[in-house]
């Protein structure tokens, strides 16, 4: 039989870390990430099932990049909660407990960064931050 991938379940090795194949679950939004950035239990259980399903890497949610000009939604998670660290952490260790390997996403949100959506006071101002600062028109 002819493969038409035949490397896609071969090990790859990328400088020190080697994953037992070459699929790659892509960054999924949780679906219970907390108000303040933390991954709820159904989260974790939703990415662990990933690694368990034979993917060689999981990538959690997103992680602001900058903080103080970013997040265009609620359910980042946020590295300065504790707590949110310490969740992410257990995430990453059941999906590791099947194998895979866990990374992040890192996300900026460009253009729509640090948006209404997120703080109140710019909520108001309907202000963004971007390339060029755009003004929203406010409601009547």
């Amino acid at each position: 039989m002819i493969r038409k991938f035949p490397n896609l379940c071969a090990p790859i090795t990328i400088r020190r870390t080697t994953f037992r194949n070459r699929m790659f679950a892509a960054p999924m939004g949780g679906t219970d990430i907390t108000n303040d950035g933390c991954i709820g239990p159904k989260s974790a259980a939703f990415y662990e099932l990933r690694g368990k399903g034979g993917a060689g890497a999981v990538t959690l949610s997103e992680v602001m990049v900058h903080p103080e000009t970013d997040g265009s939604h609620a359910y980042h998670l946020d590295d300065k909660v504790l707590n949110s660290l310490a969740c992410a952490t257990y995430a990453a260790d059941a999906i590791r407990r099947h194998g895979a390997i866990p990374s992040v996403e890192l996300s900026h949100s460009g253009q729509f960064a640090g948006t209404y959506m997120t703080d109140k006071e710019k909520q108001r101002e309907m202000n963004q931050w971007g390339p060029i600062e755009t003004i929203r028109m406010p409601k009547c």
